[in-house]
């Protein structure tokens, strides 16, 4: 069991602390549910009611909270909490789980296959004619490896993931379970006889220090390749539609959808449940806000909201003209009145 005292995570937080020094803890938790022996942390000031109620041992705290702490109880001022206490989260995780670098008795690996050293095959997992998987890498329980895949150096892939053929991922990318990359693009021509299927015969590639949240589809291109940039984050249950580019170190978060052939530009941000028209580009560091629909291209640095999506001023002008609209129809209203009055004392 690791224990702590307050003095020992001040200073590795570079914290100060108020109460007693000589406080342990054991774990971490919620303002909500830890007990005496965790550690817990006020960041949002809609949770500081919770600080009259919180069994919570040590709490870290901003520096502008000024209460003493409750009895029994040990603060540590830090400049940001939420920050502070992802680094307690890594001190208090558990020891990461070890895999065997070897394959499972009831894993299927073709013979024209390649594996490199140290790489561990789960139980029912397949790696499929001519495919890669390079030094280091974790193919988890029930994961496929389609025909041709190339598969990184020190990647992993969570169990249930389905990589399908040619398809390339990058080193140390993380896809978790349910992840699907390289299925066909969603892509028909409309005939007499009913919808004909386009053949999807891109790849996909991922680049390097990808991850990639589960259940989450990157579709193949239709030609060419969908291409997942360096760092990119995605979230869980989000989707890429085919020939999508998504620049480095982007971020998509959960339930957010790109159309195909649209252009995503580096550091951006695409929040839950966005949905990304087709064809588009998407600048460098732009910002969409969550349930937004974006029909058009959003120039670098802008930051849009809204169904249909629109740039921040536009829709905070917009959102606020029915009562500056209110404001103007008293005001005329009172003008009037006034006007009125005058024309009684001409008479």
């Amino acid at each position: 069991m690791k224990t702590y005292t307050a003095t020992q995570l001040a200073e590795l937080i570079h914290g100060t602390v108020k109460g007693n020094p000589d406080k342990t803890i054991t774990g971490i938790n919620s303002l909500k549910l830890a007990t005496s022996d965790e550690a817990s942390f006020l960041s949002n000031h809609k949770y500081r009611s919770l600080m009259e109620s919180t069994k919570a041992g040590i709490v870290l705290v901003p520096s502008e909270y000024q209460h003493d702490p409750l009895d029994g109880q040990t603060l540590i001022i830090c400049e940001n909490p939420d920050k502070a206490f992802s680094k307690l989260c890594q001190v208090f995780a558990p020891d990461p789980i070890v895999y065997e670098k070897t394959i499972h008795p009831t894993a299927f690996v073709h013979p024209t296959a390649h594996i490199g050293t140290g790489v561990h095959v789960g139980p029912t997992a397949v790696i499929d004619e001519g495919a890669v998987v390079e030094d280091g890498a974790t193919i988890c329980a029930g994961a496929y490896v389609g025909q041709f895949c190339h598969i990184g150096e020190n990647t992993f892939l969570y169990p249930n993931v389905t990589i399908m053929k040619r398809c390339l991922i990058g080193k140390r990318c993380i896809l978790h379970g349910g992840v699907v990359i390289g299925g066909d693009g969603f892509g028909y021509n409309p005939t007499f006889k009913g919808l004909v299927k386009v053949p999807q015969n891109g790849i996909v590639q991922i680049d390097d220090d990808v991850e990639i949240g589960a259940n989450s589809t990157v579709d193949r291109a239709r030609f060419g390749k969908t291409w997942i940039k360096k760092g990119v984050k995605i979230d869980n249950l989000c989707h890429v539609a085919h020939n999508v580019v998504v620049g480095q170190s982007s971020v998509l978060i959960g339930q957010s959808g790109i159309a195909g052939s649209t252009e995503i530009g580096r550091g951006v941000v695409i929040s839950a449940q966005a949905g990304i028209n087709g064809h588009i580009t998407i600048g460098d560091g732009a910002k969409v806000c969550g349930a937004s629909a974006v029909q058009k291209s959003v120039a670098p640095g802008e930051t849009v909201l809204g169904v249909p999506a629109e740039p921040l001023n536009d829709f905070v002008d917009r959102l606020t003209l029915p009562r500056k609209l209110k404001r103007l129809t008293a005001k005329i209203a009172a003008l009037e009145a006034e006007l009125k009055e005058i024309r009684e004392k001409l008479k």
